[in-house]
């Protein structure tokens, strides 16, 4: 019987050190896990930064307003004035046509 409470006593004792480092790597995994997921998450804020930059920096008077939608999708607001302009509102920029569709002027996109 005593032989049977030792073998148990030192199973526990193994086991219990073996669990506690298993512990211990899992609480590692998780500090890279959301070090990496930080990390991920600033360069995909960086790289749609850059992309919208690189459209907007395309820009020039006379593009049509069809092959900018395909371009750069769809405005998020859309103006009609009486003599027939059009003017396109995205979150960083705004564009004006002119009555034949074509771009006349922007205003400059906002970068921190």
């Amino acid at each position: 019987m005593k032989k049977n409470k030792m073998i148990l006593l030192f199973l526990l004792n193994f086991f219990g050190y073996e669990l506690l480092a298993k512990d211990s790597n899992i609480h590692e995994l998780e500090k890279r896990v959301a070090l990496l997921e930080k990390q991920v998450s600033e360069l995909k804020k960086k790289s749609k930064d850059q992309e919208i930059e690189t459209k907007w920096g395309k820009l020039k008077k006379g593009l049509n307003k069809i092959k900018l939608k395909k371009d750069i999708g769809n405005p998020d607001r859309v103006g009609k004035f009486l003599n027939g302009e059009e003017i396109w509102g995205f979150k960083d920029i705004t564009l004006k046509f002119d009555k034949k569709g074509y771009l006349k002027e922007w205003s400059r996109p906002y970068t921190e």
